[in-house]
């Protein structure tokens, strides 16, 4: 028996996110503090670091819309296609040698072209 409990797969994944979301906090902390350094005032500095933040977040909702539109749109694809019959049928009229001669026919026998017969 070991000294320490394991780690559960969602627990680290919980910890990678938060090492992320601090180290992004630090970036938004030297970007104030260099705009600062650079003559801005605080709030002025602390507003565009609010800017972009929202902006990022407005980008990935776009993305995540965006995402949704096209998985939904292949949704309804596959489901019309899954409707679909797509099964070959035969014509209800063809081309053929009949009894009038070569023309247009009908499955009953009658031809339905217009056509001039050798009596006219």
């Amino acid at each position: 028996m070991s000294g320490h409990p394991k780690n559960s797969k969602a627990e680290r994944v919980g910890r990678w996110l938060g090492r992320a979301y601090v180290g992004l906090l630090r970036q938004e902390q030297r970007l104030r503090l260099w705009l600062i350094g650079l003559g801005i005032p605080a709030p002025g500095a602390r507003a565009f670091a609010w800017c972009l933040r929202l902006s990022a977040i407005v980008l990935l909702l776009s993305f995540s819309l965006v995402l949704a539109m096209i998985v939904f749109s292949l949704w309804l694809v596959g489901r019309g296609v899954a409707r679909s019959d797509l099964s070959y049928r035969t014509p209800d009229v063809e081309w053929r040698d009949g009894h009038s001669g070569f023309g247009l026919y009908t499955r009953d026998g009658f031809r339905i072209d217009p056509y001039v017969s050798e009596e006219d």
